[in-house]
């Protein structure tokens, strides 16, 4: 299938078409429909946009069943291909991504959070909601991912030591991550954000509820196109204003994914958890005694003999966790999926 380049290509980059898109495209055979982009997922519909206007659309019993059998899903970013059958629009394809952003849930799988994303704007409160260990698993997830992380920190008014805060997060993101300090409710976040708002980028926000995620959209988006909550006094927790993922462009020609707020973020399986966050104990470990060295007890480690005591810590449970995750996800894959009499989606 080729497209018009005069035509399609331009209405469909305005929602995020790039050469990823165009090569996964020219790599079908035989593909059939035509490209367009989920926007919203819904239990029984998805919203799709051709590049014109978006569109309600179920998936194909035959898509469906081919991806339940991967152990995969569609997703809201996902490039697919769609086109009508008995009156009704239907997705046909799934087009691979560049990238997807999971988070395990309680029954053992997966949750695809967003797809094709370029950027995660990881955005955490100057109040009670500071909790940089949190933080630690948002950088694990995107950096897991191949998306590039930006740290936005918000209610500089509600900092109890702004200047230490900052430190401590600028140490645990590292000097490569940008990380800005910014009030969510001024329009100049958009002066801030510019290198990251070009035309063909995606951007996903993710952060707590009452972080100030709906707030920097609307700052993004130059009007109050999210309704957004008070936190409660007692304790910083914000009301739930987003309550499903959702992808919008925005003015400067960017695409963004809004995402309810998460305050336990439980790691998906992909990560790396010395590559994806910790350098220090990676850099540290070439040092150590023995080759394999655990950093636990043994004679002559580096990592226990360089680092705080807490941030060992953290480390050891992110990595025993990663490892509980990945075991429950290969014990779950190895039992055989019952059979069941397909239907349309």
């Amino acid at each position: 299938m080729r497209l018009n380049p005069l035509n399609d290509e331009d209405l469909l980059r305005a929602i995020g078409w790039n050469a990823h898109c165009a090569a996964a495209l020219a790599a079908l055979v035989n593909p059939q429909g035509r490209p367009a982009r989920i926007i919203e997922q819904h239990r029984g519909h998805l919203v799709v946009h051709d590049g014109q206007r978006g569109h309600k659309a179920k998936t194909l019993t035959a898509l469906f069943d081919r991806l339940e059998i991967t152990g995969d899903g569609l997703a809201v970013g996902d490039w697919v291909l769609i086109a009508e059958e008995g009156g009704s629009l239907y997705v046909h394809e799934h087009l691979p991504r560049a990238s997807l952003l999971l988070r395990s849930r309680g029954d053992n799988g997966v949750q695809r959070i967003a797809a094709n994303i370029d950027t995660a704007l990881l955005v955490m409160a100057l109040d009670n909601d500071f909790s940089p260990n949190r933080l630690e698993r948002y950088l694990l997830m995107v950096r897991a991912a191949n998306v590039t992380p930006v740290v936005i920190l918000t209610k500089p008014d509600r900092a109890t030591d702004i200047d230490a805060q900052r430190a401590e997060v600028a140490a645990l993101a590292g000097p490569a991550t940008p990380l800005f300090v910014l009030d969510a409710r001024i329009a100049s976040a958009q002066q801030t954000l510019a290198p990251w708002l070009a035309a063909g980028q995606t951007l996903v926000l993710l952060g707590s509820s009452g972080v100030g995620k709906s707030t920097l959209v609307n700052s993004l988006m130059g009007n109050e196109l999210e309704r957004t909550g008070a936190t409660r006094a007692y304790d910083d927790r914000g009301r739930h204003t987003t309550t499903s993922r959702s992808l919008r462009t925005l003015p400067q020609g960017a695409c963004l994914i809004d995402t309810p707020g998460v305050r336990e973020l439980k790691l998906g399986g992909e990560e790396d958890v010395t590559a994806d966050a910790f350098e220090d104990i990676a850099e540290l470990a070439h040092s150590c005694r023995f080759r394999d060295c655990s950093h636990g007890n043994e004679p002559g480690c580096a990592v226990v003999a360089g680092l705080p005591p807490e941030r060992l810590d953290n480390y050891r449970k992110l990595r025993d966790e990663l490892a509980a995750t990945q075991k429950r996800r290969l014990e779950a894959a190895s039992v055989p999926m019952p059979t069941r009499r397909s239907k349309k989606r």
